[in-house]
């Protein structure tokens, strides 16, 4: 019954480790398809910390960073599986000091998302926005950024970061980087092809004159008016719960996996304790070695050979 019992307890841990592996793979999935996702790529330009601008959006380096993670995770949980079917305590131990580093990467990260974001790079401080509004948009080598500010302003159906009237302090209006007769992007106008996947790219509005008027009774219909702002947060936010349930989800079956492997290990610990104790009190209860019992035989032996010497002399 014991036996029965440890060999459905491996069987158990065997399980959890495929699931272990199978989560590891999904994780390299999903950072494939983010890194496929252009649009939330390029928006993620916006997060960007201070004044640094990096080469790549920081979805881009948080794609790789999921695909390599996830590969670690397949890793463990290969090494999972070869440990429960050796049950070697070197590679067992190695298996749970990896998993225990995991999680606690894993949950430093959850935590930095929740309390800390400008430590990983999520920066949406208003102040900031409109300080890289003013000194990014438009400006040559900064094609990225504007990019990314006419993607938020065409998806969000929004203008500016507080407003439209960011644009009027902007190296773009200062310096004359774009048309003179612009005094907002083309992306902040109402479009026509709205619904064309790159319509940020080569924006066309409905009303071009309307939408540069200086008049707001005029320009209201034909221009976004509320900054974009809100929606960033509200992006954000929602970028980063995915990203937590993603964690916390990984986290349950990485827990999962480490406990079934500390029950399993203890278990197969008392089983070996109980067959020492077992066998020590076999030799306590058999006070009598085995040489000990072939000399006695040998005595027995030797007597009933004189006696039976005695019998014939008689």
């Amino acid at each position: 019954m014991e036996r029965k019992n440890f060999g459905v307890s491996r069987i158990f841990v065997c399980c959890s480790n495929v699931v272990f592996l199978i989560s590891g793979f999904t994780f390299m999935s999903l950072g494939a398809l983010l890194l496929a996702d252009d649009e939330r790529i390029l928006l993620s330009r916006l997060l960007g910390p201070g004044d640094i601008h990096p080469d790549q959006p920081l979805f881009y380096y948080m794609a790789f960073a999921i695909v390599g993670l996830g590969f670690l995770i397949t890793l463990t949980g290969l090494l999972g599986c070869w440990a429960t079917c050796l049950y070697n305590r070197c590679v067992t131990v190695s298996y749970l000091i990896t998993i225990i580093l995991l999680l606690l990467g894993e949950c430093t990260v959850c935590i930095l998302v929740v309390f800390w974001p400008h430590v990983l790079g999520i920066d949406v401080r208003p102040a900031r926005l409109i300080r890289a509004l003013q000194r990014s948009y438009a400006v040559p080598g900064r094609e990225q950024f504007t990019a990314a500010l006419d993607l938020a302003q065409t998806a969000f159906a929004c203008c500016g970061i507080n407003g439209s009237s960011n644009y009027g302090t902007s190296w773009w209006r200062l310096q004359e980087v774009g048309r003179r007769e612009l005094v907002v992007p083309l992306s902040c106008c109402t479009l026509t092809n709205v619904n064309q996947t790159d319509s940020f790219l080569n924006p066309e509005p409905a009303n071009l004159t309307l939408c540069q008027a200086l008049n707001p009774a005029e320009h209201q219909y034909a221009r976004h008016t509320t900054g974009c702002l809100e929606m960033l947060e509200k992006w954000t936010q929602e970028q980063a719960l995915i990203l937590l349930t993603i964690g916390l989800a990984v986290i349950f079956v990485e827990v999962g996996a480490l406990l079934s492997t500390f029950f399993v290990c203890s278990k197969s610990s008392k089983r070996a304790k109980s067959q020492a104790s077992t066998f020590t009190s076999t030799q306590t209860l058999s006070p009598f070695s085995e040489s000990d019992h072939d000399f006695g035989l040998g005595i027995e032996n030797r007597m009933h050979a004189t006696g039976t010497t005695f019998g014939v002399k008689s």
